[in-house]
């Protein structure tokens, strides 16, 4: 038996990733370096108020740490720096993307639906919230490549309703893979920027003043790890799309009637 071959236009998922993920980044340099600026300028602040932020984290409620600078403000350039890393992401797929205020909005509500249902999900079991997760987890990209420019409201929430259902069509025949992909891109960015985060508290309390190198170096190493992941996260939409194109062009078999399906020749 042949094994099918692949279509021409997947890319192969991990082929260069770590270089592909620093030409992404290059190409917003500026924006990210401004954000890296702000992120050493409020590391400045916790230097003269001499906060010791390992204290703090081990105060009793971890969470607290992420209100002080510099952290509060590597968190807040980080979520600024995603209306930057995923539409460079999203021209490796479609070349003339731009992140319009409608994208921009589209984006906020598409984010805020899929976490609403992941997180009833997750408020029934951990399972559900998984599955509904993995489900919709192609929503956003189909969102934003199918809507125009200057796309009416209306015609963004269709757009954005419709992205849910396609997003589910795409992933429900490659649900484990799927979930692997994901699991990579998360273990992507999370592993190296919370083994950089304890670095920075560690380092912060032999020296405070290591703050000013090392809160604009953990923002960088935020938006590498992102930029790889989100490269990631577009080859694998691209290469969903092309599977199901091959799937709905492939021909189907006509249905069998019940009354012919049992027919056997006896003589």
């Amino acid at each position: 038996m042949l094994r099918e071959r692949e279509p021409a236009e997947s890319p192969k998922l991990f082929h260069r990733l770590m270089a592909e993920g620093f030409a992404l980044m290059r190409e917003r340099s500026i924006p990210y370096g401004l954000l890296a600026l702000a992120c050493a300028l409020s590391a400045a602040a916790a230097v003269l108020r001499k906060i010791d932020l390992l204290a703090v984290f081990a105060s009793g409620n971890p969470l607290v740490v992420l209100r002080t600078p510099p952290i509060n403000v590597i968190l807040i350039a980080a979520l600024i720096a995603i209306f930057f890393v995923l539409p460079s992401a999203l021209r490796r797929i479609q070349p003339s993307f731009k992140m319009t205020a409608s994208r921009a909005i589209i984006t906020l509500v598409t984010l805020l639906g899929i976490g609403v249902a992941t997180e009833v999900g997750y408020a029934v079991a951990i399972i559900p919230g998984i599955v509904i997760g993995v489900l919709m987890s192609q929503a956003l990209i189909g969102a934003l490549l199918r809507t125009d420019e200057r796309a009416s409201a209306r015609e963004a929430a269709a757009t954005v309703w419709g992205s849910f259902r396609g997003s589910y069509r795409l992933t429900h025949d490659h649900f484990i893979t799927t979930l692997g992909i994901l699991a990579i891109s998360l273990t992507i960015l999370g592993i190296p920027f919370t083994t950089g985060l304890i670095a920075l508290l560690v380092f912060a309390t032999v020296d405070v003043r290591s703050l000013l190198l090392s809160a604009p170096a953990l923002f960088g190493l935020f938006i590498y790890c992102e930029c790889i992941r989100y490269v990631l996260i577009v080859r694998w939409y691209r290469r969903l799309e092309a599977a199901h194109v091959v799937r709905a062009a492939s021909p189907v078999m006509p249905a069998v009637s019940p009354g012919t399906a049992t027919i056997r020749r006896v003589a």
